[in-house]
């Protein structure tokens, strides 16, 4: 089955824009990981969701039914909501399982990541504002922060990515079926993550390997953000799930005695882990259909 040529424009436009971007930006003389790489790395994450926008208004289409932009909450929001918490602290406790890894609520594993970042009297201070909390409130306290953050501000930028992902392109992939369909977004939005990844984004000390991990994450984790997607009929879950994973996903490691980049967090091989087992329990348990028929024509 060939692709349609809404996804080819999309496809192209997409990556020349992004990894023109982020190229222009290695070129620079930022390094990545300042102020700088932050505003790139946001502005990174729009052009999906600009491309996809653009692309259907010029179809004439209108993109609150064609991209599924459709602001009714519903209980699918609440889902897609929480699900990346219950992720994150699923991948920490599988962590915990593994020989030679303890559970921490001093964070040692966390601020010895932090020494290859921060100066020592900033790490001092950051173990201070820390202790000034009792551990449980301090949790609680991040925890609330990640999940109001996850919801707004994230979602706002996560939603530049969906309506590319789970907007546009998983309407043009229906035909191919739920499965099939969200492995193909998988490997493409792992793919589309790898200027990034090269720089230093998520794995800083294995780009390479990075890129082909990132790639993975986004295999295992592309069911689950489909199936939000199709639950609620609005691709505002989908940006909340993406925005509330990248406001909690701390959670998948700070509280570890050690952090082995490509192992823990959720986005090591124990969380790519974890995100099967997820995805096994949604094929058994809650099978997902998708059809052409569920957009207009």
């Amino acid at each position: 089955m060939s692709i349609s040529r809404e996804l080819r424009h999309f496809l192209i436009a997409t990556f020349v824009i992004n990894w023109l971007l982020a190229g222009a930006f290695f070129l620079s003389p930022f390094d990545y990981g300042g102020v700088a790489a932050t505003i790139m790395a946001v502005t990174y994450m729009l052009v999906p969701g600009v491309v996809a926008l653009v692309i259907d208004r010029r179809a004439g289409r209108k993109v609150r039914d064609s991209l599924w932009l459709k602001f009714k909450p519903n209980r699918w929001w609440v889902v897609a909501w929480l699900l990346p918490v219950f992720l994150a602290f699923a991948a920490l406790g599988a962590a915990v399982l593994m020989p030679g890894i303890s559970f921490d609520l001093g964070m040692e594993g966390f601020f010895e990541q932090l020494g290859s970042f921060l100066s020592e009297e900033e790490i001092d201070e950051a173990r201070e504002q820390m202790e000034a909390f009792p551990s449980g409130l301090f949790i609680v306290i991040q925890l609330a922060q990640g999940l109001v953050f996850g919801a707004t501000l994230n979602a706002v930028f996560g939603l530049g990515e969906e309506l590319g992902w789970r907007g546009l392109m998983l309407r043009e992939l229906a035909g191919r079926g739920f499965w099939k369909s969200a492995a193909i977004i998988g490997v493409i939005w792992g793919i589309w993550h790898a200027p990034l990844i090269l720089q230093g984004h998520n794995y800083p000390e294995h780009p390479v390997i990075g890129v082909a991990l990132m790639t993975l994450w986004c295999v295992a984790l592309s069911p689950l953000f489909s199936w939000v997607t199709l639950r609620s009929r609005s691709v505002i879950a989908a940006a909340i799930m993406h925005g509330t994973l990248n406001a909690t996903f701390a959670f998948s490691f700070i509280f570890l005695d050690q952090i082995i980049i490509l192992v823990t967090g959720l986005n090591g091989l124990i969380g790519i882990g974890v995100l099967v087992v997820a995805n096994i329990l949604l094929f058994f348990v809650a099978p997902p259909m998708l059809s052409e028929e569920d957009w207009p024509k």
